[in-house]
């Protein structure tokens, strides 16, 4: 197979759906020879903030002269966005290799889509040598594919409401998913608010003896200034002092994963022996990317597109919008999936936009848009259905003065089309 039929046969994979447990890829692992021992890794498990965290991390991990693999889900635009070295996706010939040289492998085990990708990040992590790996979970942590890691530090961001179907309703059953992460004696840095989840996580670390540092009980920060685009600080830690930091993603929230994976980064100096300077974090808080997070793509109008998915990730938003955009007219493009909590987000939606324009991403998991529609009270709303992502983002635009704000938000699948679209 090629490189495209190659991505067919893996998309294809998705069939077999979710499948948790470690029994599958383990014995994968182990037939091509365990590839996950063989570096140092990082593992970040929670539900928002995973992979912003890892983009902070990697940035400050480059900046500090290492070779950095990042292994982040789902992609927007190319499916090589989840898995690089330095930045650098991962190259298609690798891909092919990998997937053409183990089919049988794949095929004897009845391999999940994540399970084959994780498997490919790990060999590609090995054969190219990195110094360090941040591995970001696919769903929950206790049960998901990437924890067969044994990594010198453990990240896990806030815990909320999501995959009940597999994790549970509550957040302590949430909670109790992800803190399946945590490994005997290995430190674990939380970004988790919500007091239950606080609790099992510390509970957790209890039982493996594994020292616990919470950002907001053992870090100080004071915010100089929040600008649209970035937001400027110190950060005290146990260890060091950082003045003047600018960190170069939009939202408070971000200032959260930040310190975490300012944290994290200290533990491998003790952990794994990887040492990063204060002017590495520096240059690591101001040169990171990471699309899709409050990314603002264009001005008069300003058009911002956000993956939010949940309604913890879209108060966030809403919380954003006020600081920067209230009392401007916005237009909002809504598309989700059918397993997400659509209700409880079309209530937080209903607190930022005037227009309404919901769509349909092009999965077949996707929320049809005219039920959706069914779900926005009709008094004081204007709501469109336009099926196509394209199409809605299109008449977003045509509708839109120069001072208004348009948000693309609801799911990685709407974003990545609007991507897609943007880069021609």
């Amino acid at each position: 197979m090629n490189y495209n039929e190659v991505l067919d046969y893996m998309y294809a994979m998705e069939k077999f759906g979710i499948k948790l447990g470690l029994a599958n890829i383990s014995k994968f692992l182990s037939k091509i020879g365990n590839p996950h021992n063989s570096f140092d890794s990082v593992h970040v498990a929670g539900t928002n903030g995973k992979g912003s965290t890892v983009a902070i991390m990697e940035s400050i991990l480059m900046a500090a002269g290492y070779r950095v693999g990042a292994f982040t889900s789902p992609h927007l635009v190319d499916f090589r966005e989840r898995i690089r070295i330095n930045g650098s996706f991962i190259d298609k010939k690798y891909v092919t290799d990998f997937i053409n040289d183990n089919l049988s492998k794949i095929e004897k085990y009845h391999m999940t889509y994540f399970e084959a990708v994780t498997g490919l990040a790990f060999s590609y992590f090995k054969d190219e040598k990195v110094d360090i790996a941040l591995v970001e979970t696919g769903l929950g942590g206790r049960l998901d594919a990437t924890n067969v890691l044994h990594p010198g530090a453990i990240v896990i961001t806030n815990v909320a409401t999501e995959h009940t179907k597999w994790l549970g309703f509550k957040i302590r059953e949430i909670a109790a998913e992800k803190a399946g992460v945590i490994k005997p004696g290995i430190p674990v840095v939380t970004a988790a608010i919500n007091f239950d989840a606080r609790k099992i996580i510390r509970q957790t670390c209890e039982k493996n003896k594994s020292n616990l540092i919470s950002v907001f009980d053992e870090t100080q920060w004071i915010i100089k200034d929040v600008k649209r685009d970035c937001t400027e600080m110190d950060i005290f830690t146990r260890s060091n002092k950082y003045y003047n930091l600018r960190l170069q993603l939009p939202g408070r929230h971000q200032l959260e994963n930040a310190v975490a994976a300012l944290i994290a980064t200290e533990l491998l100096e003790d952990r794994v022996g990887i040492k990063v300077s204060p002017q590495a974090v520096a240059a690591g808080f101001r040169n990171v990317k990471w699309e899709g997070r409050l990314q603002r793509v264009s001005s008069n109008p300003d058009i911002i597109l956000d993956v939010a998915h949940n309604p913890a990730a879209l108060s966030r938003i809403r919380e954003y919008f006020s600081e920067f955009y209230d009392g401007r007219k916005t237009i909002t493009v809504f598309g989700i999936l059918s397993d997400k909590d659509y209700k409880q987000m079309l209530e937080e939606l209903e607190r930022i936009a005037d227009v309404i324009i919901l769509t349909r991403p092009m999965t077949d998991r996707a929320a049809d848009p005219e039920t959706l529609a069914r779900e926005i009270p009709k008094n004081g709303f204007n709501i469109n259905v336009i099926p196509m992502v394209r199409d809605a983002y299109k008449a977003a635009k045509e509708i839109a003065g120069k001072d208004d704000v348009i948000l693309v938000t609801g799911s990685h699948f709407t974003v990545g089309e609007v991507l897609a679209h943007l880069s021609g």
